[in-house]
């Protein structure tokens, strides 16, 4: 994806955020690029006008600190271009594995209570 910025981006932003989150910033291959635009005004008039910006192939995400390292990102930013973070369980997923584990969380009491009590 791309992006535009009014100020040159540096290539990795990283920010720390809470419960254990970071938010990174992937910003590569920045070009400085002019616009330039006419407009006519009520008295006949045309203004030019020139907008500069930078423009960069853009990349944003947000994943648990404890999944991701700066210094790897600050290292290689280019394989975060197409980086996705994991994603997590949904619901049914999650009640599927709580049963599978209730099931054999109770298997391996039955086990137990035969072996205590024969």
């Amino acid at each position: 994806m791309k992006a535009r910025f009014t100020t040159e981006q540096p290539a990795v932003r990283w920010q720390p955020l809470d419960q254990g989150m970071v938010d990174v910033t992937i910003c590569l291959n920045g070009q400085e690029v002019t616009d330039e635009s006419s407009q006519v005004d009520e008295f006949g008039e045309t203004h030019t006008t020139k907008d500069a910006y930078w423009e960069y192939d853009f990349h944003q995400f947000r994943e648990k600190a404890e999944n991701i390292n700066q210094e790897t990102v600050d290292a290689n930013p280019e394989y975060y271009l197409e980086y996705v973070p994991d994603q997590p369980e949904n619901l049914e997923e999650q009640v599927k594995s709580q049963a599978q584990t209730i099931q054999m969380l109770t298997e391996c009491v039955l086990e137990m209570s035969e072996t205590v009590y024969g």
